[in-house]
Order: C-alpha cells, then structure tokens, then sequence
C-alpha cells in the first residue's frame, strides 16, 4: 500500500473546494492520484477554484462536460476505469453527491478498489432526486463512510450500511475556517453592480426542480426582480440562457453577474443581507457565516441549518407568491441573536478523514 496511490476524486466547484483540505491533509501519508472528471467544465466554473484554492492540475481530467445523468455517470465510468486499472490506487475517495460521485464509485466498486465516502449519510427523501439516488448508491458500495454531522451518523447506523461509519465533521467548514479572511468584498469584485456598502439579497439557482419547468421558474424570476432590495443573481451559462427567455423589467430587482470564484462568492454570502438559493453548500456557508438563508426547496438534507433558526425552507411550487414575505421574515431575524454554528464540527474534519483512514487500512 506504501507505495500505491490514494484516489481523490472530484468534478463539481463544490467538490474542487471541498477536495483541496482533502488534499491538503493526505499529501503527507500518500502518494495522490487526483482525478477531476469535468463535470464543471469551463474556467469560470472549475479552474478558476483550483487556482484559487490551490488545488494545482489533476493527474487526470475526464473531461465529460455537461450531459444527462446516465450520459455524464456513463462517460466517468467509461474514461475512469482505465485509469484505475492502471495506476492501481489502494482506495478511491469521493464526496458528495454528484453524477461524478456515483461515476467515480462506480468504477472503483467494479474494481474492487476500496471506497472511502466523505459527506455520507446525508438524506432527502424524494428518491426521484438524483443527488439523492447517488449518495444513496454510492453509501451502499463504500468501505469507510465519513458523515458530516451525528445525524448522519445515526442515518447510516439506522440503515445498516456494511461500511465502516465515522463522524468527521464537515470538510467544507475546514475550507471556509482556512480561507475566510481571504474573502474578497464584493466592492473589489470585478463587475459587481452595486455601490459600496448597499445592501443586498445573493441569490443563485441551479438544481432541475427549480429549472426544470420553465412557467414556475419564470415565475420566481419576476418574484425576485420584484423584491423591495436588489438582488444579485450569480448565473452560469444554463441559467443565463433560461434568463434571457424571461420578461425582466429594466428598473427591477435583478441584478444578473457571471459566477464568481470561491473567495469572491464567500464575499458576497458575508456580506449579503439574505441568501436565496438551492444550493447545499451556499446554504451551509451562510449557516457559518451568519447570514440568514432561504432554501428554495421542500427539503434540506442540512437540517440542522433549519432548527437552529439559520434557515427557511421555501416550496418551489409556492416561491414566487410567497418570497417576499420569507424575504421580510429573514431580514427580521438579522436583528436576533446568532444561532448555534457548532453542528458541523470544529474545523478539522479533513484530519478527521485522513486519520480515519490510517486507522481502516491498518492491518
């Protein structure tokens, strides 16, 4: 095993930042193979994290680019497998719960290379999801499954998983707590679209059950550009081109900017009056960061970001009538006391990972 590599894999901007700590802290007890499949594949979306992070060029990049779900975790196992087979890893790390998760799990289960999930246990309980079918697959075929949070521990132990199962803490806090003071304001950010100082809602949409039908996303487009303080929305190419379909008044809400690289969007959550977003790691990030958030989903596998006070869940089905309000009610818990930011560890959790590790594979 000394002298055969440790896998990391990764293929999402989630993932890039989540593997540099992973990275990070493996580098000294391993040789690395890091493999970025190209889920994410343009600059803007992918490199400009590895750059920004540290991260430095993957040994490999699978370059599969956007697809379907079955096109995308068809092609990462196709282009990965070979890979494998040649380098000969002793364990294949994954994270989360994208399409490149499941692809790179894929490959390694039907190898037989050892499966090491970090952020495991995390569950939703709409199985048409695909984030969903994904960590649940890929918990069902990995060795050692690091969860994020003890209610994620308790999920895994409920089920019966065959892996080992360890709570970590979540490795995407050790990220923020190593590149906080990095954070760019958004006055320094190039194109930001508002004076210094005004306040603000950050909002981005991304998942396919708020862009999947296009009357409701359009919707909760004209709810947003409707609000009573600017919005801005960071928007990749998919989204922008759906925006372009929509009917926005030019003196609205709606401020529309390119994505912003990882220390550029930990500016803008800081310092924002409200998150509106769907996404998982924005919703953490603003949990630890202190800015209220707005969940634009019927559920949230970070629960405890919603008990704790940090956030509100919105139905898509009721965001465009409802939003305003929920936008009031969160701007007025501003004002309270902070909640509880403790739920996700303290910061160390790649250590946590890699020492777990160390323990599994020692004989």
């Amino acid at each position: 095993m000394e002298d055969r590599p440790l896998a990391i894999c990764f293929g999402t901007r989630p993932q890039v930042i989540k593997a540099s700590v992973l990275i990070e802290a493996a580098a000294p007890h391993w040789p690395l193979l890091t493999v970025d499949t190209g889920q994410h594949y343009d600059y803007e979306m992918n490199a400009i994290f590895l750059e920004q992070l540290g991260v430095g060029r993957p040994s490999h990049f699978l370059e599969v680019g956007s697809g379907s779900h079955a096109d995308q975790t068809a092609a990462i196992l196709t282009r990965l497998t070979p890979i494998l087979e040649r380098v000969e890893p002793w364990a294949v790390i994954v994270i989360g719960d994208t399409n490149s998760t499941l692809g790179c799990a894929l490959a390694a289960a039907y190898l037989h290379i050892p499966i090491v999930h970090v952020e495991a246990g995390m569950r939703a309980a709409d199985i048409r999801m695909a984030e969903e079918r994904n960590r649940r697959i890929t918990d069902a075929l990995s060795d050692l499954l690091c969860a994020p949070s003890h209610i994620a521990v308790r999920q895994l132990e409920g089920e019966r998983q065959p892996g080992r199962v360890i709570f970590t803490g979540d490795i995407a806090y050790d990220v923020l707590c190593q590149q906080g003071p990095r954070a760019v304001s958004p006055a320094a950010i190039p194109g930001w679209p508002l004076p210094p100082g005004a306040p603000y809602a950050l909002a981005t949409l991304h998942r396919a059950e708020l862009t999947g039908n296009f009357a409701q996303f359009a919707a909760l487009v004209q709810a947003l550009d409707a609000l009573d303080l600017p919005v801005v929305l960071a928007a990749h190419p998919r989204i922008r081109a759906l925006l372009d379909q929509c009917r926005l008044s030019s003196d609205g809400a709606l401020r529309i900017v390119p994505p912003l690289g990882y220390l550029e969007m930990l500016g803008a959550n800081r310092d924002a009056s409200v998150l509106i977003t769907d996404s998982g790691g924005l919703q953490r990030e603003a949990y630890w960061l202190g800015t209220p958030c707005i969940t634009l989903r019927r559920e949230t596998e970070w629960c405890e970001t919603v008990a704790l006070g940090a956030n509100l869940l919105l139905d898509p089905d009721r965001a465009a009538g409802e939003l305003a309000a929920a936008v009031k009610e969160r701007l007025a818990r501003r004002m309270h006391s902070p909640w509880e930011r403790g739920a996700y560890g303290d910061g160390s959790a790649a250590s946590r990972v890699v020492s777990a590790i160390r323990e599994w594979a020692t004989p």
